[in-house]
């Protein structure tokens, strides 16, 4: 296949049918294919028979647009986000649609079709590629099962759901806690009090909230205030703390479906529950995480990226609208989000052997989340549910060597699909969060490698240099 059907916004896209064993691109009225555009388009689908679309990289009026790989999430946030997007002329005949129609980026998320992204410029325009109009977002959450309305966001071309009030599933909320006051003195509110007074401002119905303490609680855990709230306490044996022993031991004794799992030094902000349950009413998500901010307002948690190995937090210290460029307000898919502020099915999240108690305090939430997208199902980040975190309050961050070699055992070097490889610099390991950051690249990249959204593990650099085997491990 060498042939690309290059279209105008005007053109109709009907010279494409199951004959034709080529693709369609529709460039709008202003835009044109790059130097590199039309090579870059072929050979991505030449290389994977299986693909049905590609997209890439774009300037808009001189400025590049670096993209993630495919997020129908952020599809429905920026319909934008993937265009221009060529398509087989094969795929275009069992979709039943042109290369023209709106709503194709939306048929290919619903048919599952394979769209790859091409991390180089494939295109050049005037200005930014109009996506769907909001009421084919609208037909779209309809027909994905998502109860919520889609509604203008703060940026032209964005959007942002609106649940329906009528559709609150039955939630639980998992919170170990360790007892911990808010400052000095015998009288200060517990880290944990604070967290239940903002949950119970929420006013939400349908809540069940489980409490999981064990010998590491300070003082009488039947005292804590419940503000009103359905609590239960479940109690752990003695033994050494384990984050992921306390969440999976609540897991093991909720009620409902839906389940939170929920760091006590937090407070949500109206509407969090909520703006993270609607996206469960779509079946390929699989987590859910919220936008977490310091005391000071700033970003600790917006979803994570890997690399080099390293699980990592893009944004920290950043101002939330500082981040907008790389769509870090926008709902998207991600590779992981903190255990922190978490919500999933407890079906799924039990089918996969939950939280791994291998990692007692860190690694334990990506380690999840890598799990639950290789079962098949999506982790997102939802910026729109917005929370307060005094991070680390309970104990001293740190990073167990112990646990760093069983991640690496594990998991390895993993690609990060929705990490653009141009923001891999510098490498600095004095600042981890510095390399997380969408850094411009210093050099032009003169070769690039389509990519889809399948995990992609290998051998961590430092387990080749000790010449080491990565055992497989069970999940």
């Amino acid at each position: 296949m060498r042939l690309l059907h290059v279209v105008s916004s005007h053109a109709d896209g009907s010279q494409c049918d199951q004959r034709c064993q080529g693709a369609a691109i529709n460039l709008g009225a202003t835009g044109q294919l790059s130097e590199i555009g039309e090579q870059a388009i072929l050979d991505a689908l030449e290389s994977r028979p299986d693909a049905d679309a590609v997209y890439g990289d774009i300037k808009i009026a001189g400025n590049t647009k670096r993209r993630s790989a495919w997020s129908p999430t952020r599809l429905a946030s920026e319909p934008g986000c993937c265009l221009p997007l060529a398509v087989r002329c094969t795929t275009l005949a069992e979709l039943g649609c042109r290369i023209t129609d709106p709503d194709l980026p939306f048929r290919l998320v619903r048919s599952e079709s394979l769209v790859l992204h091409v991390p180089a410029v494939v295109s050049c325009h005037s200005r930014a590629p109009a996506g769907a109009p909001v009421t084919e977002i609208n037909n779209h959450l309809v027909e994905v099962g998502i109860a919520g309305t889609a509604v203008a966001g703060s940026e032209a071309g964005t959007y942002r759901i609106v649940p329906d009030p009528s559709h609150r599933p039955p939630l639980s909320i998992i919170i170990p806690t360790a007892g911990q006051p808010l400052g000095e003195g015998s009288h200060q509110e517990l880290a944990v009090e604070r967290c239940l007074r903002s949950v119970a401002a929420l006013e939400r119905p349908n809540l069940e909230i489980i409490l999981v303490v064990g010998d590491e609680y300070q003082g009488d855990p039947e005292a804590i205030n419940d503000f009103g709230l359905p609590i239960r306490l479940e109690r752990r044996p003695p033994r050494e703390f384990s984050f992921a022993d306390a969440c999976n031991r609540g897991l093991l004794t909720a009620r409902n479906e839906l389940v939170l799992l929920l760091n006590d030094d937090t407070e949500m902000d109206p509407g969090a529950l909520d703006a993270l349950a609607v996206h469960f009413g779509d079946p390929t998500i699989g987590a859910a995480g919220a936008m977490l901010r310091y005391p000071d307002g700033t970003v600790q948690h917006a979803g994570m990226v890997i690399v080099m190995a390293h699980p990592l937090h893009p944004f920290v210290g950043w101002q939330p609208s500082e981040s907008r460029t790389h769509g870090g307000t926008l709902a998207r898919d991600v590779i992981a989000v903190t255990g922190a502020c978490l919500m999933s099915r407890r079906s799924l999240l039990l089918s996969v052997g939950a939280m791994s108690e291998q990692f007692p305090f860190s690694f334990n939430d990506v380690d999840l989340c890598l799990k639950i997208r290789r079962a098949g199902y999506r982790t997102i980040v939802e910026p729109g549910a917005m929370l307060m975190h005094r991070e680390s309050l309970s104990r001293t961050a740190h990073i167990f060597d112990r646990e760093w070699q069983r991640w690496l055992d594990r998991w390895g070097e993993v690609t990060d699909p929705w990490y653009h490889p141009d923001y891999h610099q510098p490498n600095d390991p004095t600042s981890l969060n510095l390399n997380a950051n969408h850094l411009e690249p210093p050099v032009r990249r003169n070769h690039f490698q389509a990519r889809d959204t399948s995990l992609s593990p290998r051998v961590h650099h430092r387990r080749r240099a000790e010449n080491l085997e990565t055992p497989a491990s069970a999940p």
